[in-house]
């Protein structure tokens, strides 16, 4: 019979809890906060993004995502601007800083992930097909 491991909600929320923890010593190297690092590597593998996009690529909120984006903005890591396919719609792209700064966080970060689902006891890689609808992405918890 199998060991019961509880309730998956709480497993996930806790590895998530234990990656981001991980992510952010790396990242507060330079300064980054983990909400900082989400957004600059969804720009990173993604390339210039509208606001919803990045909502929805982040799990970040609307108002925390605009907070972010502003701090990221004035670091001169990021540059915002209108969509001219929808001038309502606000993009967002990497600054060449931004990049740079992706480029010396990544190996790093990338170890970490590959440490943690490497000690994993579950194949990790199973769950990286779960994205959230669009509805999903503005309703978790924050």
């Amino acid at each position: 019979m199998a060991e019961d491991v509880g309730s998956l909600a709480l497993s996930l929320h806790r590895a998530l809890a234990l990656v981001g923890a991980q992510v952010e010593a790396i990242t507060a190297r330079e300064g980054v906060p983990l909400p900082h690092w989400l957004v600059l590597a969804a720009l990173a593998a993604d390339g210039d993004l509208a606001m919803g996009d990045l909502v929805a690529g982040t799990g970040l909120n609307d108002s925390t995502l605009t907070r972010v984006v502003d701090r990221l903005a004035t670091s001169g890591l990021v540059y915002r601007g209108v969509d001219p396919a929808d001038r309502r719609r606000v993009r967002v792209s990497l600054s060449d800083r931004g990049r740079a700064l992706h480029v010396r966080l990544a190996p790093d970060v990338e170890a970490v992930e590959r440490g943690l689902v490497e000690d994993a006891p579950v194949p990790v890689v199973a769950l990286g097909h779960l994205r959230p609808s669009g509805d999903e992405a503005g309703t978790r918890a924050r």
